[in-house]
C-alpha cells in the first residue's frame, strides 16, 4: 500500500494493484482509458497516464496500440545466478508450481544429451517432459534428461506431478546439484509448442538449456525448456571482475 503522502499517481497505481491482487480485475481484463480514469476520479489525464505507466512499466498491465490497456499476466522472476529447481523459485515467490507429466521413462541418449552428460551415443538416460504450471497456468514445457546410473530406480519412487526432481535426487540418491552451465535464447513457439502452453501462432519464447554436475564436477542432468516469453523476466546479479575498466 502507498504511503498518503506517496504522489497521487503512485496512490492511484497502488489502488489498482490492490484491486488486481484481490481479484476484482483478471487477466486480460481492459481498463478504463485515461480520459474516463481522469473524468472518474476527478485527476487530471496526465495523472492517470503516468498511474497507467507506472504499471506497465513493472508488467501488471499491457498496453494493445488501438486497442487499449488491459492487465496482464503475472511474471515470474526466473534467477540465472541461483541453482534452484523450478518448484522452489516459483514457491519462493509465494506462488504454487505443479506439473503435468507428458512422459516419463528410459531412454536412449540423443547427440545433444550424449556430449552433455559425459555418455557414449545412445547411453541410458530417464526422460522426464513435463508441462510446468504456475498457479494453474501452463507457463513453459521442460524435457530433461537424467543419468541413469546415478538414479537407479527412479521410475519406482517419483511423482513428478507434485514433487521437485531436486528433492527427490537428494533425499533418495544424495545427489547434489553444485554448478551449471545454461544457456539463453530468444525464438518463436512452434506450432506443437503454441497448443500446449495456450500462445498463438509463432509467439515469442524463452529457450533455455541447462547442463547440471554434482559436487565432484560431474554432470548428471540436462534439460531443454522453452518458456512463455509473456511471463517471465530473466534476472542476473552482475559484479564488476578485477580488470575491468569503464
Amino acid at each position: 500500500m502507498s504511503e498518503p503522502t506517496a504522489p497521487v499517481y503512485r496512490r492511484i497505481a497502488s489502488a489498482l494493484e490492490a484491486d488486481i491482487a484481490a481479484g476484482k480485475l483478471n487477466v486480460g481484463d481492459k481498463l478504463p482509458s485515461e480520459r474516463v480514469m481522469a473524468e472518474e476520479l476527478g485527476i487530471s489525464r496526465m495523472t492517470a497516464r503516468q498511474a497507467l505507466q507506472h504499471l506497465t512499466a513493472r508488467g501488471i498491465l499491457v498496453t494493445r496500440t488501438g486497442h487499449g490497456t488491459f492487465v496482464g499476466r503475472p511474471v515470474i522472476q526466473q534467477k540465472l545466478s541461483t541453482l534452484s529447481g523450478f518448484t522452489e523459485e516459483i514457491e519462493q515467490q509465494g506462488r504454487h508450481a505443479s506439473s503435468v507429466v507428458m512422459e516419463f521413462g528410459a531412454h536412449k541418449a540423443d547427440d545433444l544429451c550424449s556430449v552433455a552428460l559425459n555418455l557414449p551415443l545412445g547411453g541410458d538416460v530417464y526422460r522426464l517432459v513435463r508441462v510446468r504450471l504456475v498457479d494453474g497456468e501452463p507457463v513453459a514445457m521442460e524435457t530433461t534428461e537424467i543419468r541413469a546410473d546415478v538414479a537407479p530406480g527412479l521410475l519406482d519412487v517419483a511423482d513428478f506431478a507434485n514433487e521437485s526432481l531436486y528433492a527427490i535426487l537428494r533425499e533418495h540418491y544424495h545427489v547434489l546439484p553444485a554448478s551449471a552451465e545454461q544457456t539463453l535464447q530468444a525464438a518463436l513457439s512452434s506450432p506443437a509448442i503454441s497448443r500446449t502452453l495456450q500462445l498463438g501462432e509463432h509467439a515469442p519464447v524463452l529457450e533455455l538449456t541447462r547442463r547440471t554436475c554434482d559436487a565432484n564436477g560431474n554432470p548428471f542432468e540436462y534439460v531443454r525448456s522453452v518458456y512463455r516469453g509473456d511471463s517471465f523476466v530473466m534476472k542476473a546479479n552482475l559484479t564488476l571482475g578485477a580488470n575491468a575498466t569503464q
